[in-house]
């Protein structure tokens, strides 16, 4: 051999790594964020239940969570520019994907018991309270993964968890206010 060996990557290919603690971080931000609305569209939704469809229910939560998470995708654009008087590299504008469109698996769960009841499994107003209860349980593990890595003692984990708890629910009453 005449030397080590070298590869040659395509221009548009972007290598495949691991996100870094901040970079997941920021993706369960997001994560969170879309939770919250696609719960609020939910409960929304089951108000008028007696009304709803299974289409409507299901685009109304497709386009709430896409228009959210592209919402988000502008924004972190813009502050980046703003930021580093730059467009994002190959490398950012991959994280900012990441960070944004990530968070479209929130809807997985809820597109599945919506998908239920277009099959005649359950009825609507049941599918949208099974979501509800499918995304608080979302938010319910990751406060507690969070929580739980905290480095500090039981009775502050649990006052932490009160309050995030007593946050998320002001949450929940100030987005449902609005819709």
């Amino acid at each position: 051999m005449k030397g080590p060996l070298r590869t040659v990557q395509h221009p548009l290919v972007v290598p495949h790594r691991f996100p870094d603690a901040r970079q997941r971080s920021e993706a369960l931000k997001e994560r969170v964020y879309v939770t919250f609305t696609a719960l609020a569209v939910t409960i929304a939704s089951e108000r008028d239940a007696g009304h709803a469809t299974v289409a409507g229910a299901a685009l109304t939560l497709l386009l709430t969570v896409l228009g959210t998470l592209l919402a988000v995708f502008v924004a972190d654009v813009i502050a980046h520019m703003v930021r580093d008087s730059s467009l994002p590299s190959r490398t950012e504008l991959t994280h900012l994907i990441y960070v944004s469109f990530g968070s479209l698996g929130v809807i997985v769960a809820p597109m599945a018991i919506l998908g239920l009841s277009a099959l005649g499994v359950i009825g609507v107003a049941p599918a949208l309270r099974m979501i509800a209860a499918t995304l608080v349980a979302t938010l319910v593990v990751v406060a507690l993964f969070a929580v739980r890595r905290l480095s500090v003692k039981p009775w502050l984990k649990i006052l932490v968890l009160a309050i995030m708890a007593a946050l998320g629910l002001a949450v929940l009453a100030i987005e449902l206010a609005i819709h």
